[in-house]
């Protein structure tokens, strides 16, 4: 296998000018995530539903095909420890990464943007079944290919993505209050992908993408479920987490 990307350390780019920074928090909210992602991008055919479940049962409730999972999940210390071995663990043996990843990462001054980080990691990274248009489908070509250090730079400056995300946040569709810009949050969203028919877990917080393995278009759901069941669920029982999936909606 090859060796393990570089660790991506922020701190090193301080001296660049942040021009956007404290991102409002999006709600766990297939609405949500829906409306921001309709006006950035999403092809009018694909909307976020809930799954109820990573079970193959609850997987087998969710319209297919399905691009993507988002995971939102509360930060407890069980899960940061997990997340800290598996880092050692793979940096140690490797791992094989596609070259075909768009990955962000989210640096501390762009406050509570992990929602809009993982909605743009699902839209990004589901080019088998769609291609972002709009300002999302701009960005991606601007920065396909750059270090996800500088695409994360490039995000903090995105003001038209930030405006419409920040509109989400705020919108009626939202069933609890929007928390104030400079509060901190204790829970992240991450997206899980398919991408080269291999399953890759998008956390912006973390040093490179996660290779979970094979899949297929038709055990993708599956596939997500059992890793978010192994590492998240059972590392962490008493956590809070809600789960969504990005699919093409059951009329297309």
């Amino acid at each position: 296998m090859s060796s393990a990307p570089k660790e991506t350390k922020p701190e090193k780019k301080e001296e660049k000018k942040l021009s956007q920074g404290n991102w409002l928090p999006l709600e766990s909210n297939p609405e949500v995530l829906t409306q921001f992602a309709s006006r950035v991008g999403l092809p009018k055919d694909f909307e976020f539903v809930d799954m109820y479940g990573v079970d193959e049962t609850s997987a087998s409730w969710v319209p297919q095909p399905a691009a993507a999972v988002v995971l939102l999940f509360s930060s407890t210390k069980e899960i940061a420890s997990f997340k800290a071995n598996e880092r050692k663990t793979i940096e140690s043996q490797g791992q094989d990464l596609s070259k075909n990843l768009f990955y962000i990462t989210q640096h501390d001054d762009i406050g509570n943007a992990c929602g809009t980080i993982a909605t743009i990691h699902a839209m990004a990274n589901s080019t088998d079944l769609f291609k972002p248009e709009g300002v999302v489908g701009d960005f991606v070509k601007k920065w396909t290919g750059k270090d996800p250090s500088d695409i994360g730079y490039g995000l903090l400056e995105a003001k038209d993505i930030q405006e419409v995300s920040e509109e989400a946040a705020e919108s009626k569709v939202a069933q609890t209050a929007t928390p104030d810009r400079q509060e901190s949050v204790a829970a992240h969203f991450i997206a899980f992908v398919k991408v080269d028919n291999t399953l890759y877990e998008m956390d912006g917080r973390k040093a490179f993408p996660i290779n979970h393995g094979k899949t297929s278009q038709k055990s993708f759901l599956v596939d997500a479920g059992k890793v978010i069941q192994e590492n998240f669920f059972k590392v962490s029982p008493k956590g809070s987490f809600s789960l969504m999936a990005l699919v093409k909606k059951a009329s297309s």
